[in-house]
């Protein structure tokens, strides 16, 4: 049995609920577990920890709310940023590293750390930085066990046997060394991060439920010190299954949820979200041991919505666009129907292996589908889909994998080469009739059009449509035009020749063509005189004016005589 079907099965056995008014939730939302691990956690027959064995009952106490929900956000975080690092021991837990690696990891800016993680996924707008290095406090002893605050649940059970009370307990304790009043970034009475760090390993690791889970969460009620709120914090491990072998990723992945970023990856796991593509999913993970050392870059989507970002909207058809990758500070363009501002739009970026990115599945452009209505939702990415799955809903951000084997939401992998354009399947146009395709979600036709994509590079070009391409216009139904007749080409969809039918109502130079999806002439199939009445049946076998063969899509004939113009559509299928 894999981790969905025991999951499941847990989940399908009830749970009592505890009814929270949403406005008074506190807001937690936690790492995604170690993939590799787990699995074998699972395989050894081991039982589910309390974390993902209770995730109903979590939900209900305001699990992974979403950015446009948690009244603690803090979008458009830049420039020097304090953050207060708290080191936490235990009598049954002591610690095994000394203070000072955590002065490197988080606060020293060079690869490997948050501080430098943050820097460059910022393009140097923010700098994490602290007024009181954890060396400088020192291992703070807890009032209670550590088996007391995890309550073989995670540190998520009920307060006080909570990490909640834990962090009470250690900034009442830290108060006579540090000013609070430090942390407050942005004036509005709140400590805007303190980053707890437990003795021992993390449970998203160990997949026990006697460890803590990593996880952001908040105190209520808010607690005064300094003249200031303590509310939100984050709480990681000291070391993963050795001390000295903990990394930046889930210090980096519970940062972007103190700052306001939900989790994209599937939280009742029957899927992998957007897998490795992003810190705030298995990106977190990501590095030459698997552990985090090198934590992928931020989405396009959770860049723009912290201020790193932001985007070019697409209005009008543009060829031969240039796409610097991501990690040279590249465009992030934003395409839908004729550059139209609403919840649903797709956002195209370039992501290279290199920097933070330099273990992802693969490079190339990112094609992000995104709505804004589900992103206002708890858990944004729980609700799968691809074609052929019945069941309601869809990602908030999605990622349109290039090969179309939609591997992530059928739980198949976190990614692989062939989820960028042009990817290991070359695919070079994502359009309304690829696979993917450019579709909404209600299935409308959005005219988007992301063609002629590059070999992937540093700087890669594509051409961006919005709307229909030159001025040819589909015919809105099946109406015959007065002045001319063009018949709808048959066999369609076809392969490997079509006929089209063809007649004047009166006489006069007339010619038929053939475009691509693009605007782009493929072939003329007619160019005479033809006289008022007369019926012409013409063959067209899938080959461009030079006789070579053209791929498989969706085509365009046009008829243009000299008082009247129709089109129609094909599809060539190989």
């Amino acid at each position: 049995m894999n981790i969905v079907q025991i999951i499941k099965q847990k989940y399908t056995s009830g749970f009592l609920a505890v009814a929270i008014f949403i406005g008074l939730a506190v807001t937690t939302a936690a790492m995604p577990p170690n993939p590799e691990t787990l699995q074998k956690h699972l395989e050894q027959g081991q039982p589910l920890p309390y974390y993902l064995e209770h995730r109903p009952e979590l939900l209900e106490r305001g699990i992974n709310m979403s950015l446009k929900l948690a009244p603690s956000a803090k979008p458009g975080v830049s420039g020097s940023f304090r953050a207060l690092a708290i080191l936490i021991k235990f009598s049954d837990k002591p610690e095994a590293v000394a203070p000072a690696e955590f002065d490197t990891l988080l606060f020293v800016n060079r690869q490997g750390t948050v501080r430098h993680y943050y820097n460059e996924v910022s393009g140097n707008q923010l700098d994490i930085v602290t007024l009181n290095l954890p060396s400088s406090i020192g291992w703070t002893m807890a009032p209670q066990t550590y088996a007391y605050y995890c309550n073989d649940q995670n540190g998520t059970g009920a307060y006080p046997q909570n990490s909640q009370k834990l962090c009470e307990d250690v900034t009442g304790l830290i108060n006579p060394l540090v000013d609070f009043s430090d942390y407050d970034n942005n004036g509005d009475g709140y400590v805007d991060a303190i980053i707890l760090i437990h003795t021992g390993p993390g449970a998203e690791f160990t997949h026990t439920s006697t460890d803590i889970w990593s996880h952001k969460w908040s105190v209520w009620p808010p607690k005064l010190m300094d003249g200031v709120h303590v509310f939100d914090y984050s709480i990681q491990p000291e070391y993963w299954s050795a001390p000295g072998d903990i990394t930046c990723g889930v210090f980096c992945h519970e940062l972007g949820h103190v700052f306001g970023l939900p989790d994209l990856y599937d939280t009742d796991y029957s899927s992998r979200g957007v897998g490795k593509w992003s810190l705030m999913s298995y990106g977190s993970w990501c590095g030459p041991t698997g552990l985090g050392d090198y934590p992928s870059w931020l989405d396009a989507w959770s860049r723009i919505e912290l201020g790193f970002a932001s985007a070019v909207n697409v209005s009008a058809n543009i060829n031969d666009a240039a796409i610097e990758s991501a990690e040279s500070g590249g465009s992030i363009y934003r395409l839908w129907s004729s550059g139209g501002l609403g919840n649903e739009y797709f956002l195209v970026e370039n992501r290279q292996k290199t920097g933070y990115d330099s273990y992802l599945p693969g490079s190339g452009l990112m094609i992000w589908h995104i709505d804004e209505t589900i992103l206002s939702s708890i858990n944004p990415n729980d609700d799968e889909w691809y074609p052929g799955y019945t069941a309601n809903g869809h990602y908030g951000v999605a990622l349109e994998q290039a090969d179309g084997q939609y591997h992530q939401e059928k739980l198949i992998n976190s990614g692989d080469t062939g989820d960028p354009f042009p990817g290991s399947g070359a695919k070079t146009t994502f359009s309304p009739m690829s696979a993917p395709n450019s579709l909404s979600y209600s299935g409308e036709n959005t005219y988007v059009v992301v063609g002629n994509v590059s070999a992937s590079s540093s700087i890669m070009t594509a051409d961006f449509q919005v709307s229909f391409a030159s001025d040819i216009q589909e015919s809105e139904d099946d109406i015959l035009p007065e002045k001319v007749r063009l018949g709808q080409n048959y066999p369609n969809p076809f392969n490997p020749s079509t006929t089209i039918r063809l007649q004047a109502a009166t006489s006069g130079q007339t010619t038929v063509t053939v475009y691509d999806i693009l605007g782009r002439r493929v072939n003329t199939l007619f160019d005479e005189f033809l006289p008022a009445g007369n019926i012409v049946n013409l063959a067209w076998d899938g080959r461009d004016a030079e006789g070579r063969e053209v791929s498989s899509g969706v085509y365009f004939y046009e008829v243009v005589t000299e008082q009247e113009k129709d089109v129609r559509k094909m599809t060539l299928i190989k």
